[in-house]
């Protein structure tokens, strides 16, 4: 008796030692698939069957799909089965074991050569949901007992655990995996401030990294804000769209990701009536559109159309892949407003050069058309009115013509003046387009025959104003109806007003010269080269040392890069709105008015107008914080004083401050500004390199512009200037002018 209890209790310890066995066998492994193949081969082993499945539960779709099997018959591997259907889809339906003495009882047996098969179906539970399935079966005569069910439980338990944890190990490298794959199209997306090449690459990078060939990037356009162009394809986009394609912001499927501004997905294309689809393409199932937004600025879309459906992780990396490429927009962006804003500074800069420098009318025209027109494409003519002792226009003299095949002609063409629709935007200042002269009813009569007989029917019109009169005009013409674009017409805009003014000046000094007062023509022309030097030059120059540094800081570090261009586009802009300040000084004699945009810094003499000499400085110091060494500004018992006077100070601390940031190499400089009794003296200290005062002559420079307007300036207000420097020791510049009566100048 006493070896028969033995007997029986190993047969009962017996299945829990292989049960401790199998646990810890699959416990080791963390891959999914060989995960599933161990634990059904151990079931069977364990419950002693001939054969077995696990499946898993797809909740999404409600359904088990065979991921293991053990001498099962082909076909069995990858099987669905939904709800009630076979013995996965029976245990499904019940969330119950299901125990059979025969398979083929089942109402609904799947494998027909298994029909004598005693049976056992398993829920495999975590968490109070079934997440899969075990199938168990044996050929006759081997039937299943509670005794097998409990132990395919118990196995069932830690196989959930086990599932679950190569589930989320998986799941882990997965998302390492995608970690890696958006750095690398984050890194090519970073690689290049080129509009088009950031676009392209991006596209290339989706479909290399994760597989999305058919994307394409849509840019709203800047010149019509309710219109998407497409600018970067792949796939069907790249076969199947020819030339140039635009639509509507506000069609299809794309329209409602940017009305909402948020990812738009759509699982079956063919069911939404919003689908455009792309000519020829067939197959597509499946549209994700993402929009494209830096800093609360739509940009444009990412849309990417499949054949197979898009899953939330891809979707999820896309949307992250859409707000790295809408940064990099917005920076390429920001780098083609600066570029064009330094281009247009430098074009006023040239401009103003040469036709300053230009003696006549003739010479200041043909310096516009050498220098503006020949950048176009366009026949660009120069007519200015003649005009009676009323002041009224009598007449319009062609006084310079460029064409592309002829280039420059000066000639003198006297055309009888007739006032029409076009004149009071003319005199308000307006640019008039015309795309065809034969259909635009504001057009005279003469002006429609001469383009006629031109075969020039496109015109653009811009004005030339000073001293709130029109003087004359800037007439484009183009070979073909012809519908104009800023871009196409910016150069000419922004030069109109220095070519209306040194006409005018030109025309002033003709009448000087008459009046004999060539000394008093001579003096505003240095005042107007004082000012330019004074203001414009330095901003350029800051700005050249700035773009030097562009690219190698953008390859050392994206984010000082950007900084350096935003940098570069903030002195490009106070460069254009000195310019802007400075002509506007020359057309009128009243100051010039503050700007409405917000945000925008205000030019130096501008902020000095307004909120006096301290303030501008303090802007001026502020504005100098790349390029310069520490500045600090005393200026306690400083009192405010003429607008002449401010001035002149203003000038000569910004001119000494460019030559210490230019020639210096100094750490720090203090700025001394005092009023006493008798002079209001400012005073620039630095500890730079310094220099031999000898090769100065009672404080002018043999060499240095800036040292002799400095002088100029003190001089002019009957002060005087100081200059007290040594090699390796620094310099210190003092400029006193004499109080008017003992008080405020």
């Amino acid at each position: 008796m006493p070896e028969q209890k033995a007997s029986d209790l190993k047969k009962v310890l017996r299945p829990q030692e292989s049960l401790r066995a199998i646990i810890e066998s699959i416990s080791s492994e963390l891959e999914l698939r060989p995960l599933l193949t161990r634990i059904v081969q151990h079931a069977c082993e364990l419950l002693d069957a001939d054969r077995g499945t696990i499946g898993l539960v797809d909740e999404e779709r409600q359904l088990v799909r065979t991921e293991a099997v053990h001498h099962m018959p082909s076909g069995e591997l990858g099987a669905e089965m939904t709800s009630g259907m076979g013995l996965a889809g029976t245990v499904l339906q019940t969330q119950k074991p299901l125990v059979m003495n025969r398979y083929g009882e089942l109402d609904t047996p799947l494998q027909p050569s298994l029909v004598q098969d005693a049976v056992i179906g398993l829920p495999i539970f975590w968490h109070g949901r079934m997440i899969g399935f075990f199938g168990i079966g044996a050929s006759p005569p081997r039937i299943f007992g509670e005794q097998d069910v409990e132990l395919l439980t118990q196995l069932a338990r830690h196989a959930a655990i086990a599932i679950e944890n190569a589930r989320l190990f998986a799941a882990e490298r997965r998302r390492a995996a995608r970690q890696a794959t958006l750095y690398r199209i984050g890194k090519l997306i970073a690689a290049t401030l080129d509009l088009d090449d950031l676009l392209q690459t991006a596209v290339t990078a989706i479909d290399e990294e994760l597989s999305y060939s058919n994307t394409a990037v849509l840019l709203v356009d800047r010149e019509d804000p309710d219109t998407l162009v497409l600018t970067a394809r792949g796939g069907i986009y790249a076969s199947n769209v020819k030339g140039s394609y635009r639509q509507s912001i506000h069609e299809g499927i794309i329209g409602e990701a940017v009305k909402s501004r948020k990812p738009v997905f759509i699982a079956d294309v063919r069911q939404d009536a919003r689908y455009i689809p792309i000519p020829n393409a067939r197959d597509i199932r499946s549209e994700l559109t993402l929009p494209l937004v830096a800093n609360n600025r739509l940009l444009g879309v990412l849309n990417v159309e499949t054949t197979r459906p898009i899953d939330h992780d891809d979707a999820a990396d896309l949307e992250l892949v859409a707000d790295q490429l809408g940064v990099a927009i917005a920076s390429a962006y920001y780098l083609d407003e600066m570029q064009r804003n330094l281009a247009e500074t430098q074009l006023l800069y040239e401009t103003s050069r040469r036709m300053t420098n230009a003696f006549d009318v003739d010479a200041v025209i043909e310096a516009y058309l050498q220098h503006v027109a020949v950048r176009g494409r366009y026949v660009c003519t120069v007519a200015l009115y003649e005009f009676d002792d009323f002041g009224e226009r009598t007449a319009v003299v062609v006084r310079g013509i460029w064409t592309p095949e002829e280039e420059l002609q000066l000639l003198h063409l006297r055309l009888p003046y007739t006032r029409d629709a076009l004149d009071p935007l003319l005199d308000r200042g307006r640019t008039v387009l015309i795309s065809d002269v034969h259909t635009d009813p504001r057009v005279n009569e003469q002006l429609r025959r001469l383009q006629a007989e031109s075969g020039r029917p496109a015109l653009a019109l811009i004005p030339l104003i000073v001293r709130r009169q029109r003087i004359g005009v800037v007439v484009l013409t183009y070979p073909a109806v012809y519908h104009w674009q800023e871009s196409d017409l910016w150069p000419y805009q922004v030069t109109a007003a220095q070519l209306a003014t040194v006409i005018d000046t030109r025309q002033q000094q003709l009448l000087l010269i008459q009046s004999s007062q060539e000394v008093a023509v001579l003096h505003e022309r240095q005042r107007l080269a004082r000012e330019l030097h004074d203001s414009v030059t330095q901003l350029i120059f800051s700005m050249t040392l700035i773009a030097q540094s562009v690219a190698p800081a953008w390859r050392r570090d994206p984010a000082e890069g950007e900084n350096r261009v935003n940098r570069l586009l903030e002195l490009s802009q106070n460069a254009l709105a000195e310019m802007r300040a400075l002509l506007f000084e020359l057309r009128s004699s009243e100051p010039p008015p503050l700007p409405t945009e917000s945000g925008v810094t205000l030019p130096g003499i501008t902020r000095l107008r307004h909120d006096g000499l301290v303030a501008a400085l303090w802007q001026h110091t502020k504005s100098l914080q790349l390029e310069s060494p520490t500045i600090t500004l005393a200026a306690a018992t400083y009192r405010s004083q003429s607008l002449e006077y401010e001035i002149a100070l203003f000038r000569i601390v910004q001119e000494a401050l460019n030559n210490i940031v230019k020639h210096a190499e100094a750490t720090a400089v203090q700025i001394h500004l005092t009023v006493n009794d008798t002079a209001v003296c400012v005073e620039i200290q630095d500890n730079g390199a310094g220099f031999d005062t000898r090769n100065t002559r009672n404080g002018r420079s043999a060499n240095e512009l800036g040292l002799q307007t400095m002088q100029e300036r003190a001089e002019a207000l009957h002060g005087r200037l100081e200059i007290q420097s040594t090699a390796g020791q620094g310099t210190t510049i003092k400029a006193q002018l004499p109080l008017k009566n003992g008080g405020n100048s």
